[in-house]
């Protein structure tokens, strides 16, 4: 993460959601390219980062916690 705008605030909360997704294409077998499938799963991932108290931001678009 490279940026002027860049703090620790920032950086956290880009820097959680995109590695989630990156550990869920390695997590994957090689065979599966869904995304809607994986987008449930970042969705829950993140939700369980914002219930756990994590300042994070989204990896994919606007969603829904019932958390929130």
């Amino acid at each position: 993460m490279w940026g002027e705008f860049q703090n620790s605030f920032t950086t956290l909360t880009t820097l959680w959601p995109r590695a989630s997704a990156v550990a869920e294409r390695l997590w994957s077998a090689g065979n599966v390219r869904d995304v809607q499938e994986a987008s449930g799963r970042l969705q829950e991932q993140e939700c369980r980062m914002m219930s756990r108290g994590h300042s994070v931001g989204t990896a994919f678009g606007p969603g829904f916690c019932i958390n929130n």
